[in-house]
């Protein structure tokens, strides 16, 4: 089951990050306007949901892994919090839906602790 996991996991991280680099100006838009470098947030996150995404294969510092994960799952939650408040559509273009910004909100718990799930040495 953790392999499972471990697969889905890595597998939605590297897309994520690969998403980062295709659609910048998408992303760039749920990166709040008070921050500087936007692109630059979205270019380095993208790189690091890459690397977290590579790191989750590597036996060695899985409890790092894990806590690191869960750590930046919770550093991109205020840019999730900032979309749905601000109503900032998936789609360029199309109106957003709300229910769906407001209800992914939630799921970051779990997001977050799979992370650490992930990371426990008693569940290899």
């Amino acid at each position: 089951m953790k392999l499972f996991f471990r697969t889905l996991y890595s597998i939605l991280l590297f897309g994520a990050g690969i998403l980062h680099f295709i659609h910048e100006p998408g992303f760039r838009k749920i990166v709040p306007k008070t921050l500087p470098l936007r692109r630059t947030i979205v270019l380095v996150s993208g790189v690091f949901e890459m690397i977290l995404s590579v790191l989750l294969w590597v036996k060695k510092g899985q409890q790092i892994t894990g806590k690191l994960l869960a750590l930046f799952m919770v550093a991109v939650f205020p840019a999730n919090v900032y979309m749905a408040v601000k109503r900032i559509s998936f789609r360029p273009g199309e109106q957003a839906n709300l229910w769906i910004l407001w209800l992914r909100l939630p799921l970051q718990i779990p997001l977050i602790a799979g992370a650490l799930t992930l990371g426990r040495k008693d569940n290899e």
